[in-house]
């Protein structure tokens, strides 16, 4: 069974973002609840000043942006980890930091939806490895 990942309007249950080669991700991948915004640097490179891969703030040249930050209309933040626990042989869920508690009534409402769509894939296809 595949593992789908879900969103509804601003969170979204996703897989974990690795930066290596897919072959060498781990066995059990880490998944995420990501909470999604709009990202205040989409469109405006033209404001900064370009130093290769990277644009400078025009008045601090010591804070780097790079150059991927003003492609996307949107940007996330994992809010919450489902981390796999080979002790247990099952997944965890951590939080990160307090985000989950910032959320507004609504967003939690669908961040307890998206827990329980969450367990039950990673549980569903735990339980049809074994």
């Amino acid at each position: 069974m595949m593992i789908e990942k879900k969103r509804i309007e601003n969170l979204e249950f996703a897989p974990a973002s690795y930066l290596l080669p897919k072959e060498k991700w781990p066995k059990n991948p880490s998944w995420h609840i990501n909470y999604w915004y709009p990202n205040g640097y989409y469109g405006r490179e033209f404001e900064f000043v370009k130093e290769g891969d990277w644009y400078l703030y025009p008045d601090n040249h010591h804070c780097k942006v790079y150059k991927d930050c003003f492609k996307n209309p949107e940007s996330c933040m994992a809010i919450a980890s489902f981390n796999y626990n080979s002790h247990e042989g099952c997944y965890e869920l951590e939080f990160i930091g307090d985000r989950p508690i910032s959320l507004s009534k609504e967003d939690k409402e669908i961040f307890w939806e998206l827990l329980e769509y969450g367990f039950k894939q990673l549980n569903n296809q735990e339980d049809e490895e074994s």
